[in-house]
């Protein structure tokens, strides 16, 4: 039998209390702020994410965004909305350096660069990077 997960700090709802939070029709935006912030302090953005979208919060928003940009997050970038195609070339070129391919290689496919997406994608195959590149 496996271990219990471990207990949520107190303050922190769990994911069916998250769901009902989140579907509510109207819900505080300090409300929404205490419980992102919260996911924040562990580490968990996404969780903070929709509580941030969810009203509006746009500081906290471009907080996130800039995580992203500088983690090479795509995952969290794709999850934030729309992206000038830029940002997407910014975290490709910053996940390439850190060695996250896969999220370099979809920052390049939503920029909407081809040779950048191909080079990646032969990377990740294994191949060898050109010496002209």
């Amino acid at each position: 039998m496996s271990p219990a997960p471990p207990a949520l700090p107190k303050g922190v709802p769990d994911c069916l209390k998250k769901r009902q939070l989140l579907n509510e029709q109207v819900l505080s935006p300090e409300l929404c702020r205490e419980y992102g912030r919260k996911f924040l302090e562990l580490g968990w953005r996404e969780d903070a994410l929709e509580f941030f979208k969810k009203a509006g919060m746009t500081e906290e928003l471009e907080k996130l965004k800039a995580y992203s940009l500088e983690t090479g997050d795509a995952f969290l970038l794709g999850r934030l909305g729309h992206q000038a195609p830029e940002d997407w070339r910014r975290l490709g070129e910053r996940a390439l350096d850190l060695g996250k391919l896969h999220f370099a290689r979809r920052a390049f496919e939503m920029a909407g660069d081809d040779d950048k997406t191909a080079l990646v994608a032969g990377l990740i195959a294994g191949q060898a990077v050109p010496e002209d590149s």
